[in-house]
């Protein structure tokens, strides 16, 4: 008879990981730290391997432990669903949290991803601060947040960057020199003021906060008001009653990330990822072109760029969506950037057979602040020896999402 892993034993082995030991993991469950290892033991039993192993007086996970922990999600994931779906039990409820900027864009993508991976769940929002959205995951009320990660100094997954522009009344024009411009901005502490003052400052403009606001919506009613200008996030369309202001220095985009519960779905929150991933390369390219045939990618390739069989493994790791330039073109940029990191060239510099080069730079950005060449360089999709020139890009990537001195 085939082996079988308990449904039991796999729920205590998926707590002694969330509850951080024996204990604690047979106290969440009810029942006694003597029965949660007998399941444990059971499991081993099963797999032919120890799961668990003493360090000190703590457990950890062994390498086929924590295989096994996250199948064990999955089947736990697939089991619960089902017996809700078949024993007529109340559906499954997600919990997202969402910082406010760009909210509008990023709610009715985040609900069609998780639907896609759980379909018969229940979506709620809790709009918050960074900050408290964070601790809210930490907490066990919400099961994922996406927020501003200059807001929050925790390890996450990078989503990219979400773009920014100024924003004013109709009509409205700043205040003679030397009287400091007026902004309006959402109240200490928040990413998106500092870095507004951070720009202004860094060209020599002396502002003022003349409006603190609890939330955005407080920012929109005073800038409506004509009190000042305001810094939000750019989305295809401005909020009502506003228009964008283009009398000051341009704003770069603000990072964004994204945390989880360790026992939430894994399949649910990295479609999740993607979408957000997807739509902020969306939202920094306004001018995308059609689809087309693209006639150079359908040339010889030049010495030194991707083979077929390396584009597909890399494509399938990038961070991007259904929309989105064209992927023929996603491969000369790729390739591209390769050339950048394996020749030393300058971007400037760059073969025309990649496109213009301020393109590349630009795509190259993206999928920096996505973490794309960190993900690269921990899969086997290229040659190794293309080992170094991953290595050089991904330290470029390190440099552009951790820059010095922040």
């Amino acid at each position: 008879m085939r082996a079988v892993f308990d449904i039991i034993a796999l729920r205590s082995l998926v707590a002694v990981a969330d509850e951080g030991g024996f204990h604690r993991a047979a106290k969440s469950l009810a029942l006694s730290q003597s029965a949660v290892s007998q399941h444990v033991r059971r499991l081993e039993k099963t797999l032919g391997r120890p799961v668990v192993e003493r360090a000190g007086r703590a457990t950890r996970f062994t390498a086929a432990g924590n295989l096994l922990l996250g199948e064990a999600r999955w089947i736990l994931s697939v089991h619960d669903e089902a017996a809700r779906r078949l024993l007529g039990s109340e559906p499954a409820t997600i919990v997202i949290g969402s910082a406010e900027h760009a909210a509008d864009r990023i709610l009715p993508r985040i609900t069609a991803a998780v639907h896609e991976t759980r379909p018969h769940c229940e979506v709620r929002f809790r709009i918050d601060r960074s900050a408290r959205l964070v601790e809210a995951v930490d907490r066990r009320s919400v099961d994922l947040a996406v927020y501003v990660t200059e807001a929050v100094s925790i390890e996450a997954m990078q989503l990219g960057g979400l773009p920014l522009k100024w924003y004013a009344a109709p009509g409205w024009t700043p205040p003679p020199t030397p009287t400091a411009l007026p902004l309006v901005a959402i109240e200490e502490p928040c990413a998106v003021r500092r870095q507004a003052l951070e720009v202004l400052s860094a060209h020599g403009i002396h502002a003022s906060v003349v409006c603190d606001a609890a939330y955005l919506a407080g920012v929109l009613d005073a800038a409506r008001a004509g009190l000042g200008v305001a810094l939000l996030a750019a989305t295809g369309r401005g909020p009502d009653g506003l228009v964008e202001y283009t009398g000051l220095p341009p704003s770069p985009a603000i990072r964004m990330s994204a945390h989880a519960r360790p026992d939430a779905d894994p399949a649910m929150v990295m479609r999740v990822v993607e979408t957000i991933r997807s739509l902020l390369v969306e939202l920094d390219s306004p001018h995308r072109p059609e689809r087309r045939p693209d006639t150079a990618d359908k040339a010889e390739r030049a010495h030194g760029d991707l083979s077929d069989e390396e584009w597909a493994s890399v494509e399938a790791l990038l961070p991007l969506g259904e929309r989105g330039p064209y992927p023929e073109g996603l491969r000369r940029q790729f390739d591209g950037v390769m050339w950048r990191f394996r020749t030393g060239g300058s971007w400037r510099n760059m073969p025309d057979q990649y496109g213009a080069w301020q393109t590349v730079h630009h795509r190259f950005r993206q999928w920096a602040f996505a973490g794309a060449f960190e993900t690269l360089m921990a899969t086997t999709a290229l040659d190794p020896r293309r080992t170094a020139t991953l290595s050089k890009a991904a330290s470029a990537e390190l440099e552009i999402r951790n820059p010095k001195g922040t």
